[in-house]
């Protein structure tokens, strides 16, 4: 009875002291993020789950796998919930009814719980690669498994790469200037390399009470850490800014997304974007940048009769005045076809044989010129926008939709990547929209088809004055040093920003207000070696990780093969 009293003391213990260390983990992480947080504590967060890990491996009682497993869920469940906790608030601030405060709380919870336990199933996966193939291939395969997951998270349906290591590094952007190079993918394995360091020195020393190779660790964490930072700073101090030098309207409508877009007439949405327009434009203006969707609020602009569309024809006669101008503008567009089927997955059946497709795009308006160049957005917001392995879930939850004020319908998107040219001037546009300014690799196919400038046009008021875009600005910046491009972002109540080749933010103007700004902006067309290669770091990680979990798998077999 005493001992087994006494063994149930034992592991009430050390599942507490567990528990606190994974707390801890799950706070330096959430405490580094932007905006508000410091990002050195990166190096360091991963450290008590690896304990963790090692601790209970070497432990005598029973499902192990599963505590450690449980363990890191709740790390990461706290990394998640903490980091952006802003999305809870998509909803009207004021007047929000029952349904849309839990549509927001179904829309934060909903990436919290799922990007979460996938972090824990890499984490267990590198603790079954650990325990039977060594330390050596544990920690080889860690960083390149958890990469490998990141990558994945750019690219299928469930996409929500907002926790993706290297993004910890937006707001202290001097850090990483060498993303030129690496893409944010060389964030992620630095942060993994000076965790693993660390933790290898702190076992030698427990292990074995050695000082010598304790210090010999210790350097080489030191030096991981210190060395890519003062590189980087000097990169940031000699970096000369590229390129001729444009003149960009932005303008920044406060509009409700809510409930005001979606009553307000398309007819005075466009006289307050023309007026916007005009406080600050001048006969040098190259370009007027609109956010996201900026018009018609209610319904849509029709693709198939777009040229002869009484907004367009609006916008196009008062550029008239502006003979150098041009305009890019976010709009919601709406192509009708006549079939027997729909004609794509994302058609909407809207009577007998008429199906129609929506796009959240942006379009370019230009002085002289009759066609009018239209891109797409390409990565939607799942949930939103829309509805993920339609042939899988939609027999399970049907036809479920989140809706913040807009249609609740699967938006249509493009495969490609469109770039704006006009006639004017030398500026060949990137038209990224919101989102989409999240993700590297797919900036950078803007970049090898031509464009020298980046443009976001964005709707970020759907959280209110939160986090929500404080962070998108600042992972806006990573773009802008990873092709060396300048960025000029126009957003819905804001943050409308201007950001130079080394990420600074030269000029903004802030959340919640309305107005317009002008400013300069680079045109630089010299592609860097990450435009040119794009996240190569993560396509080896993929290789890596898939060559070791092969052999994992291969040598499980043969054993049980020999056993029988």
């Amino acid at each position: 009875m005493c001992n087994s009293l006494a063994e149930l003391s034992y592991i009430f213990a050390r599942m507490l002291k567990s528990f606190l260390l994974a707390t801890i983990s799950g706070l330096f992480l959430a405490a580094s993020w932007p905006t508000y947080g410091f990002p050195a504590l990166l190096f360091i967060a991963f450290i008590p789950l690896l304990i963790i890990e090692k601790q209970f491996t070497d432990a005598p009682f029973q499902k192990k796998s599963l505590r450690i497993f449980l363990l890191s869920w709740w790390a990461f469940l706290l990394w998640n919930a903490l980091s952006y906790n802003w999305l809870s608030q998509a909803r009207p601030q004021m007047d929000a009814t029952s349904m849309e405060i839990q549509q927001a709380w179904i829309a934060y919870l909903f990436p919290v719980i799922l990007n979460s336990l996938f972090m824990a199933i890499v984490f267990i996966t590198y603790h079954f690669i650990r325990k039977k193939h060594g330390e050596f291939y544990g920690f080889i395969f860690l960083p390149a498994f958890w990469m490998s997951f990141e990558k994945l998270h750019l690219n299928w349906d469930f996409t929500w790469p907002w926790l993706n290591l290297g993004n910890g590094f937006a707001s202290y952007y001097k850090w990483v200037q060498w993303y030129d190079l690496t893409g944010s993918f060389g964030g992620t394995l630095w942060v993994w390399v000076a965790n693993l360091l660390l933790f290898k020195a702190i076992l030698i020393y427990l292990e074995h009470g050695n000082r010598r190779q304790l210090k010999k660790y210790f350097a080489g964490f030191v030096g991981i850490v210190v060395i890519p930072i003062i590189i980087s700073l000097l990169q940031y101090n000699f970096y000369e800014e590229k390129g001729e030098e444009i003149e960009i309207a932005l303008i920044q409508p406060e509009l409700d997304p809510y409930r005001e877009k979606y009553t307000k007439s398309g007819e005075d949405i466009v006289e307050e974007l023309i007026e916007l327009s005009e406080s600050v434009l001048t006969p040098q203006t190259n370009f007027v940048i609109t956010p996201e969707t900026s018009f018609p609020g209610r319904g849509e602009v029709i693709l198939n009769e777009i040229q002869n569309d009484s907004y367009i024809l609006k916008l196009q006669s008062w550029l008239q005045q502006y003979p150098d101008a041009v305009m890019i503008a976010g709009a919601e567009l709406a192509k009708i076809s006549q079939a027997t089927q729909p004609p794509n997955p994302t058609s909407i059946h809207y009577q007998d044989n008429i199906y129609v497709n929506r796009y959240n795009s942006a379009i370019q308006l230009e002085n002289g010129r009759n066609d009018i160049p239209i891109y797409h957005k390409s990565k939607l917001v799942v949930g939103v926008e829309y509805f993920p392995y339609p042939h899988i879930f939609k027999p399970i939850f049907g036809n479920l939709m989140l809706d913040f004020g807009g249609s609740t319908n699967s938006l249509t998107k493009t495969k490609d990547r469109i770039v704006f040219e006009n006639s004017k001037n030398n500026a060949r546009v990137a038209p990224l929209i919101c989102y989409e300014s999240v993700f590297g690799e797919f900036t950078t196919e803007f970049m090898k088809n031509g464009a020298n400038v980046i443009s976001v046009s964005t709707n970020d008021s759907w959280w209110g004055n939160t986090e929500g875009h404080r962070q998108f600005l600042d992972y806006a910046r990573l773009r802008a040093i990873e092709n060396r491009r300048d960025v000029v972002r126009a957003a819905n109540s804001g943050i409308s920003a201007f950001i130079n080749q080394r990420g600074d933010v030269v000029q903004q103007l802030g959340y919640g207000k309305r107005g317009s700004i002008v400013g300069k902006a680079h045109l630089n067309n010299l592609l860097t070696n990450y435009s040119k290669s794009g996240d190569l770091i993560a396509r080896i990680a993929l290789l890596l990780s898939g060559v070791l979990l092969a052999y994992h798998f291969v040598e499980k077999f043969m054993n049980k093969t020999n056993k029988l």
